[in-house]
């Protein structure tokens, strides 16, 4: 496994990032074996958010209670919009204290390493939102923050405020970062990350949590509503083609390299993964050892 560091945050996180939600919670002993395996691999931290509801994080919570509460790095999310209009956006101090406090209450622990905001909500000044973390942060519910789906300016200057004031700043962005090239947002506000703020991370070195990393199923031909509706374009079956010829070359599969594209990227990048299977587990936590040449990284993008 190789690992990296975020600001203010001491631990070393796995690159690869479990999601819970292939975590079947009816199936205590499936959910623990898939757990166990990503950690006996070096993986060592678990994606969870308040709007995925309680269920998840009841087993989150049983296994902290098996494995012990430090068994996983926390990244916990919240305030997700509840509907597509002004009434039900939901990045406000009640929200953050309601969604923060309820992960932690859910899943039986004391504090989130990392709780970051699913969503942004333009009209709410950026200090606002990092005085009411840094407020979390004082208290010990937290230990670092940053947001989901944010635009990277929003962030920088999230990071300027915190500077400006002596507190603390974001610490990492998660967008979408795959191979795959969306036609449309795969959910309401998810961000796909653009060449400008794709610049924006290498320039810097922020940290770059990637969503969906491996293309959301399409590099596995995974078929669905959803997968048809985000990713049929000739774009993507070209890239799925070459991403075939590039697999056949490494003796690896094609959503392995699809995986490989994003944690390859010159940026300091993580990759957000959601396994069904041990199988898969496996797969995915190998995909830190495939190497990708510049290349090889604009010849599965663009052709050349």
């Amino acid at each position: 496994m190789k690992y990296g560091k975020i600001p203010h945050l001491d631990k070393e996180i796995s690159k690869i990032v479990m999601g819970v939600i292939p975590l079947p919670h009816d199936d205590r002993e499936k959910s623990f074996a898939l757990l166990d395996a990503y950690r006996a691999g070096g993986g060592n931290i678990i994606d969870n958010s308040y709007s995925y509801g309680p269920k998840f994080s009841e087993t989150m919570r049983a296994y902290y209670e098996a494995r012990g509460q430090d068994a996983l790095i926390r990244f916990d999310k919240g305030n997700h919009h509840s509907s597509n209009d002004d009434a039900g956006r939901r990045v406000s101090k009640e929200a953050i204290d309601n969604d923060l406090r309820g992960n932690l209450e859910r899943q039986g622990v004391t504090y989130s390493d990392l709780y970051v905001l699913h969503r942004d909500d333009l009209r709410v000044p950026v200090g606002d939102i990092v005085e009411w973390l840094n407020e979390h942060l004082a208290a010990g519910r937290v230990k670092a923050f940053g947001g989901s789906n944010w635009q990277h300016t929003r962030i920088a200057e999230a990071n300027e405020y915190a500077e400006k004031h002596g507190l603390q700043g974001f610490s990492v962005s998660s967008p979408n970062l795959s191979l795959a090239l969306a036609n449309e947002p795969m959910w309401w506000e998810a961000l796909q990350i653009g060449t400008e703020g794709r610049d924006w991370h290498e320039k810097t070195g922020f940290p770059l949590f990637a969503w969906s990393s491996g293309g959301g199923g399409f590099y596995a031909r995974v078929d669905s509503p959803d997968i048809r509706r985000v990713y049929h374009n000739e774009t993507n079956f070209a890239r799925l083609k070459r991403a075939d010829e590039v697999a056949e070359q490494h003796g690896v599969s094609t959503p392995q390299i699809a995986l490989a594209w994003t944690l390859n990227q010159p940026i300091n990048v993580w990759a957000l993964v959601g396994p069904n299977t041990v199988e898969q587990v496996h797969q995915n936590l190998a995909v830190v050892d495939i190497v990708l040449t510049p290349e090889e990284l604009r010849y599965l993008e663009h052709g050349e």
